[in-house]
């Protein structure tokens, strides 16, 4: 009702200005109607299905105002807004189903037909005119309640991480919540609610939750509050709001008879709605958890509750896709929202109040706006169902399905982003604190959190969260790779250092070796001038030295004849041990591979006999359930019998779900079965591939072993051969001695001719070279000094990065400590509590015996005090004085008492401590026994 008078204003106001902007710019516009255009290409294409005999889907498309009317789901034309229209979205296979079905869609110029008479207003006939464009309402506007605190977001301090119950798997991801102002999300496990921090991913804390399994899961607007639901199915269930910062309950509501599965707690923290398998809506007080109204419009298990943040209206939905929205102070019924066809599975409100988002499993996420109850947007979020869907600040929506995948979308119901595949459907999501990332769990238990930009997946969280030992031992393995990385980090930064201190030396190396190139030009000018003069004495010197050296060519041109031959036999005796090694090298590669192939597929049977165990293992496990289940329905047909027949409903009911997870069990038992045969097959196929490995490498060790006994009688003839050469070589040898004697000479004057003219070109070519060198000096000296400020970058930059690394590893085994700390403070909490209970015991004896000391000195008082009152009656005379003397009894008798008095009340406090210790005990044994 808050709604009326705001935005019948702003209605008005927005309507004149939408009627000024719908005016046609003039008469040429032609039209396109639904008789003339629209009617022909649906009659050829859709009247088969969608006629007024045979509306399937409640879709009847036979005539204009049936069109616009729309269908079960909702309007399918909103005239001038193409994109929200889903008859369009349908025929051009943007949405599922694609239409028509069985059939090739329809012609590209038809559906451009269609859009265009959509965009123009939807007209009736050639007479009709464009209405107003209507407002969709999905842009939020109004006051947004945030409930943004002032100070620091709440976050969880002093929290025990001990694991209530130590669990291998944690099932289903039953609840899930996001603090709206801090990195923390809620993750429900079996008796507890894990914290996390989900900038992190580091375990903060585990709040004990006894009742049993929380369902639901809630953060107060301010962050402040986290409101818990649950129970224990078919026994009982309450909703308990904690204190964020120490985990401590502030109050608990309800005793229901089943578990709680939808509840929430108002904006103002003063009340809590909740619901669940009783098919009613409690709504209690926080002050004193008295019930303030109890609805009962539902007519199946209530499965989604939820304030709208400003506080004035409360929503709920069941499980026969009824869904209500009430006045949340009175809560009498607001509206009715009819348009999902199966059960609606969670509701979440646009931050502005103005629009409520439903999502079913019929696949669909309706979005319902306030001011008049109408479906204003439907898409089909998750093929198979839709199972959870949640806002965020700026008014975007995540969502969870049967398709295995999380969705982002945008407030106007458009796909920005989605997760990859999860092993099984995912139950819950929810967006982080700033809505730069997405926590999601599905049906086996795993969380994943994601970065929306780009949905990377930032890590892994547990909701069967670890125990002190385990998180000490992965915090051991963390602290072991950031010291590698404070080590690698320091490497670079010392070579970041090197690299500098190098670059420096370079700027002056290069200034130095300009220096030396002026110095070493001016001296190969002089030595130019020396090395004329030796190439004169090296002429007449080489011929001289050319006559002896005739006469000692013969001699070695003979010996060299008997070489080439023995070279020859060599060379074919190495042509034969060439092809032997290579024979033998392939075998061994074979043999090698072959005895490879068989420790795999020795690895890979183990692997499959393990496997087999296993799956018989299941199989067992699987069919004991299925005698538990046998043995649970037997004992429920056992006890309807004797059930009053108002309750037989009910326990017929048990009975089915009995006979549903029977079913499933056997269903398992069968699949096992299955996979136990295909198992055995596969270890049959193993082992015939391992005989066949062994043959093959007996073959390849008998090849291997002939191939080196060839070798060997080639090594002999290469011996013989090699002898040959070396007889020869030495007598060459000598040949060519004396003849290297005389050439000697005539290659030293030759070379040394030649030295002095190479040499000469090179000091030429050394003069151009270091005039060159000067100037690339000069060149690089600019370049130098140019990059010296990004080298000093570089070496700070990894100066920094280091300390950052060395810093992390110092914060990891700071954190190791205090776990280490905190796992020993947790073990020494029973013996702490139990020290205070049995100090409070002794204090507690100890005013007892003052109680008592003080009530014996009272009856002894009185005692005198009548004895007194006996000698009064007797002695008149003496009466002042007994008075006087009575006065000041009774002043010792008010002392007395009111050290009774005083001693009873401090006593009272220490039975009331003592009670509180025990009660603590008490819940820790419990919990963690």
């Amino acid at each position: 009702m808050r709604y009326t008078l705001p935005l019948l204003v702003l209605f008005a106001m927005t309507t004149l200005a939408a009627a000024e902007d719908a005016k046609p710019a003039g008469d040429k516009v032609e039209k396109i109607t639904y008789e003339d255009h629209v009617r022909p290409i649906l009659r050829e294409h859709c009247f088969n299905c969608h006629n007024q005999g045979d509306a399937k889907g409640g879709l009847n498309l036979e005539s204009f105002g049936a069109t616009l009317e729309g269908g079960a789901s909702g309007e399918v034309v909103i005239p001038q807004d193409v994109e929200s229209s889903r008859l369009f979205a349908l025929i051009n296979g943007d949405e599922t189903p694609e239409m028509p079905p069985g059939q090739d869609p329809i012609a590209q110029e038809k559906r451009d037909i269609i859009a265009k008479w959509i965009e123009l207003g939807a007209l009736e006939n050639s007479g009709s005119k464009a209405a107003v464009k209507k407002k969709s309402g999905l842009a939020m506007s109004g006051p947004v309640t945030t409930g943004k605190p002032e100070g620091p977001a709440a976050m969880p301090e002093g929290l025990w991480k001990a694991p209530v119950l130590d669990l291998d798997s944690s099932g289903a991801i039953t609840a899930m919540a996001h603090s709206p102002w801090a990195p923390l999300v809620a993750i429900a496990g079996q008796k507890q609610i894990a914290l996390y921090n989900t900038d992190t991913l580091k375990l903060l804390g585990v709040i004990p939750y006894p009742q049993g399994i929380p369902y639901i899961l809630r953060f107060s607007r301010n962050g402040e509050v986290l409101m818990a639901g649950g129970g224990r199915g078919g026994y009982a269930g309450s909703v308990t709001l904690f204190n964020v910062r120490n985990g401590k309950p502030l109050v608990t509501v309800g005793d229901e008879y089943d578990a709680v599965l939808a509840a929430d707690v108002s904006p103002d923290l003063s009340r809590v709605a909740l619901g669940g398998p009783q098919r009613l809506i409690r709504i209690y007080s926080t002050a004193d958890g008295s019930l303030l109204h109890e609805v009962k419009k539902h007519t199946d298990w209530v499965t989604s509750i939820a304030y709208s943040p400003d506080g004035v209206l409360l929503a709920s939905a069941d499980r026969s896709n009824g869904l209500f929205v009430w006045e949340a102070e009175t809560a009498r019924e607001y509206m009715n929202l009819q348009g999902h066809k199966q059960s609606i599975n969670a509701v979440s409100w646009q931050p502005d109040s103005n629009v409520l988002a439903s999502a079913s499993s019929d696949n669909d996420v309706k979005l319902w706006a306030m001011i008049d109850g109408k479906n204003i947007k439907s898409f089909g979020a998750h093929g198979g169902g839709s199972e959870w869907v949640s806002y965020t600040h700026d008014g975007r929506m995540v969502t969870a399905g049967r398709d295995k995948v999380a969705k982002v979308w945008a407030g106007d119901g458009k796909e920005l982003a989605r997760t990859p595949g999860f092993a099984d459907l995912t139950l819950r999501s929810c967006f982080n604190h700033d809505g730069t990332k997405i926590v999601v769990g599905d049906w086996t238990g795993e969380i994943r959190v994601y970065q929306i930009e780009g949905m990377k997946e930032l890590g892994k969280l547990k909701a069967v969260t670890p125990t002190y030992d385990e998180m000490i031992a992965s915090l051991q393995t963390e602290i072991g790779t950031f010291d590698k990385a404070a080590a690698d980090t320091g490497a670079a930064a010392a070579a970041a250092k090197t690299a500098f201190d190098n670059h420096l030396a370079a700027i002056e190396n290069t200034k130095t070796a300009s220096n030396n190139a002026k110095a070493a030009m001016d001296a190969a000018a002089k030595k130019i001038e020396e090395l004329k003069k030796a190439i004169a004495d090296s002429e007449a010197k080489q011929k001289q030295q050319e006559q002896e050296a005739a006469a000692k060519d013969a001699d070695a041109k003979k010996w060299a004849g008997e070489i080439a031959k023995a070279e020859q036999s060599l060379n074919q005796v190495n042509a034969k041990l060439a092809d032997y090694g290579k024979k033998i090298q392939e075998k061994s590669s074979v043999l090698t591979s072959s005895k490879n192939a068989q420790a795999e597929h020795q690895k890979q049977l183990d692997e499959l006999k393990k496997q087999l165990a296993s799956q018989q293992q299941a199989m067992e496990a699987a069919k004991k359930k299925v005698a538990d289940l046998d043995a649970k329905i037997a004992e429920a047909i056992k006890q309807k019998e004797t059930t009053p027949d108002d309750q037989k409903e009910s326990k017929q009911k048990e009975i089915d779900s009995f006979n549903g997870e029977k079913s499933a069990a056997q269903a398992e038992v069968d699949k096992f079965a299955a996979e136990a045969k295909k198992s055995t097959g596969a270890i049959a196929a193993k082992d015939a591939e391992l005989k066949k490995d062994a043959e093959q490498i007996a073959a390849a060790e008998a090849e291997v072993k002939q191939l080196q006994e060839e070798t060997n009688k080639a090594n002999a003839e290469k011996a013989n051969a090699e002898k040959a050469i070396a007889t020869a070589k030495q007598n060459k040898q000598t040949a060519d001695t004396q003849l290297a004697s005389a050439k000697s000479a005539i290659e030293a004057a030759k070379k040394a001719k030649e030295d002095a003219a190479k040499e000469t070109g090179n000091q030429q070519n050394l003069i151009k070279k270091y005039d060159d060198d000067m100037k690339k000096q000069a060149e690089q000296l600019k370049k130098l000094e140019e990059a010296k400020p990004n080298v000093e970058k570089a070496m700070n930059d990894q100066a920094a990065a280091a300390k950052a690394a060395a810093d992390k590893a110092a914060a990891a085994k700071a954190e190791l400590e205090a776990l280490k700390k905190e796992m020993a403070d947790f073990a020494a909490y029973p013996a702490k509590l139990q020290a205070e209970q049995q100090a409070m015991l002794t204090g507690i004896k100890t005013q007892e015996q003052q109680v008592a000391e003080a009530a014996a000195q009272q009856a002894e008082m009185e005692k005198k005090m009548q004895e007194k009152l006996d000698q009064i009656a007797k002695l008149q005379a003496e009466l002042d004085k007994v008075m006087e003397e009575k006065s000041a009894v009774y002043a010792q008798l008010r002392e007395h008492k009111q050290k009774v008095e005083a001693g009873t009340d401090e006593m009272a406090t220490a039975q009331a401590k003592l009670e509180e210790l025990k009660r603590q005990a008490e819940l820790l044994q419990n919990l963690y026994q």
